[in-house]
């Protein structure tokens, strides 16, 4: 029997772990860093919780608590509070999600203070009821942005952003960023040509151009040997992320000849 393994336990990664399972005779292994399913969206989230129980209704085996290190010579390695293993295996979907632009992908210069946080960052510590800025600067369009405006503005804080947003409370021209503070964020200046805009701000939340978060060495780039990565960039929401990641899973079966 072939076994596979998915490596995250998000809705993307529940999506294709049920589908290859459904889909396939393979054991099918669906491994997580942390202790439960769901990754950024939560393990309580109802289509995870149902995505969840499908997976081990069809066979699915739970690996989470799990550090995934290293896919060599189709074998994973783990890491975890039970010890150290190499995992055998015939193919890694890697389903790790994704992560915002950093500040040196985007350009960003100047200072380096506190409160410079990617948008991932900002969710889990919004979750965690955690008090962060009054006046934060979110920075790019991506489908974090609009959601932590109405999060951020729930605790009380005015939402400045860049270019041409109905988010933001408060709007600035778009163009190369430089920080400004020493220990903690003060503000930025916004250069575009020879113009410059001063905005003063608290903190900043990096929102912008969605890229696959990989960390496995082994499985980091498009033609790693023996990895199919499920990682949509363009979509959101538990359902849709879920759907995306079944739709990866069946294409690779029909091309390996089976029906899924």
């Amino acid at each position: 029997m072939s076994t596979y393994f998915v490596v995250g336990a998000g809705p993307s990664g529940l999506g294709c772990a049920l589908a290859l399972a459904q889909g396939t005779n393979a054991h099918v292994v669906l491994v997580d860093r942390i202790p439960v399913t769901g990754g950024e969206t939560g393990w309580d989230e109802p289509h995870v919780q149902k995505l969840t129980a499908q997976a081990e209704a069809a066979g699915v085996e739970l690996r989470l608590g799990a550090i995934a290190m290293r896919w060599q010579d189709r074998r994973l390695l783990l890491v975890s509070p039970l010890g150290v293993e190499w995992l055998s295996g015939d193919r890694l979907f890697y389903a790790g999600g994704r992560r915002p632009a950093t500040q040196a992908d985007l350009g960003i210069t100047g200072q380096r203070p506190a409160g410079v946080l990617p948008a991932t960052v900002v969710e889990h510590l919004l979750t965690s009821g955690v008090a962060l800025w009054q006046r934060p600067l979110i920075v790019g369009h991506d489908t974090w942005a609009a959601r932590l405006a109405v999060e951020l503005r729930h605790g009380g804080g005015t939402i400045l952003g860049l270019g041409n947003v109905d988010w933001a409370d408060e709007r600035f021209p778009d163009g190369r960023i430089e920080v400004l503070g020493t220990h903690r964020v003060e503000g930025v200046r916004v250069h575009n040509g020879a113009d410059v805009t001063g905005i003063t701000c608290d903190g900043i939340v990096l929102a912008a151009d969605a890229r696959p978060n990989r960390n496995v060495e082994g499985a980091l780039f498009d033609d790693a040997d023996g990895v199919t990565f499920v990682q949509p960039l363009t979509v959101d929401g538990a359902t849709d992320r879920a759907t995306e990641g079944a739709a990866a899973a069946k294409a690779w079966i029909h091309s390996q000849g089976e029906t899924a």
